[in-house]
């Protein structure tokens, strides 16, 4: 029988869940070990992103990142009885994709720092962070390539090798909306929707749908791979909306200022309720200035001020939360293996609450 699950998410955010540290060195030596072989200059630069190594290219290991795609694709497997090892394949191509979107997106936006360190391109220039991009992109084609070698059947590596690359694709379609959203006015709740779930959701559903079906193998029951493809949608949309409340009300845990997002003039949700929800002077007030080349620090109070008295904070969290009862909805549903239902749970209540 599928367990039974408490319904109501933690009030306060609970610190990291234990599922992160009992794979982190697992995927840690497993991504360290695809970049081993090769030693151009290159390379330096996605070493130094990693947090591996300096710009020289000298020891200086950094904390480590959560690996949320690499964790879901390797607890996923196991949760239907497959074998970790098996999966780690995908799971380092999981994160070398994430981490392509990642340099690239600093360009794009022109971010100087991330993880508190420089970007790639703020130390070596735009074309070598194009490069640089590039080149983990490839290397995470030739480490999904791997999984025969861990005994993987060829007809499920064939199908995450599909997979891997439909959800990279509708990644860069998510991307190419939320620039083209950027010079809109306004945009509907339903486009933000369909663009987080394209820009976001698709790697991290992805993750959980990979490790799936090659903990399931060429027998899987095709009704419980679908079920947990859902569950990484809803966690995709979870993880993301989390992401748009702490982009404007975050502040020093996130590493930005509070209204760090409004200053961007990102089009994220907050940004889309309020557009859509203010009346009268406060409706002039919000066009105008996302409308301005330059937002000044009182024009983000102003913001600010708006958002809350159209509640848009806790539209913003009750829209997550209802992801998230739909995400418990799924997990009820699927028989899953010893405690995998318990740690998935704690982890989206986790994203539901996380502080960064």
């Amino acid at each position: 029988m599928p367990p039974t699950f408490d319904s109501q998410p933690a009030t306060t955010a609970p610190p990291l869940p234990d599922l992160f540290g009992r794979y982190q060195q697992m995927i840690g030596r497993a991504l360290r070990e695809e970049l081993e072989p090769h030693k151009l200059p290159l390379y330096t630069t996605l070493r130094y992103y990693m947090g591996w190594v300096d710009p020289n290219g000298n020891p200086d290991p950094q904390p480590e990142g959560k690996a949320l795609r690499p964790t879901l694709c390797l607890r996923a497997c196991e949760a239907v009885g497959g074998d970790a090892e098996a999966a780690l394949p995908a799971a380092v191509s999981l994160e070398y994709i994430h981490n392509f979107s990642l340099i690239h997106d600093d360009i794009q936006d022109g971010d100087e720092f991330r993880r508190h360190r420089k970007t790639v391109w703020a130390i070596w220039g735009e074309p070598v962070g194009i490069v640089s991009g590039n080149a983990i992109f490839a290397l995470a084609d030739l480490a999904a390539g791997k999984l025969v070698e861990r005994g993987v059947a060829h007809s499920i590596s064939v199908e995450v090798g599909r997979t891997l690359a439909d959800r990279y694709l509708r990644m860069m379609e998510g991307q190419y909306l939320d620039i083209a959203y950027e010079g809109r006015k306004s945009i509907s709740v339903d486009e933000y929707l369909d663009m987080i779930q394209r820009k976001t959701g698709a790697l991290i559903e992805c993750s959980v749908y990979c490790g799936a079906l090659i903990g399931a193998g060429e027998d899987a029951d095709p009704d419980l791979i679908e079920k947990m493809s859902r569950l990484g949608r809803e966690l995709g949309y979870i993880f993301q909306i989390r992401d748009d409340v702490l982009g404007v009300w975050g502040g020093p845990a996130t590493g930005k200022p509070v209204g760090a997002d409004i200053q961007r003039r990102k089009k994220a949700l907050p940004a889309v309720h309020a557009l859509d929800n203010a009346t009268g002077a406060a409706a002039a007030r919000i066009a105008a200035i996302y409308s301005k080349e330059q937002i000044a620090p009182s024009d983000v109070e102003d913001v600010l001020s708006i958002m809350e008295e159209l509640g848009t904070r806790n539209y913003c969290e009750e829209l997550a939360s209802n992801h998230w009862r739909k995400a418990l909805n799924v997990l009820q549903s699927i028989p899953l293996a010893s405690d995998a239902g318990a740690d998935l749970q704690n982890l989206g209540e986790f994203l539901l609450v996380r502080e960064s």
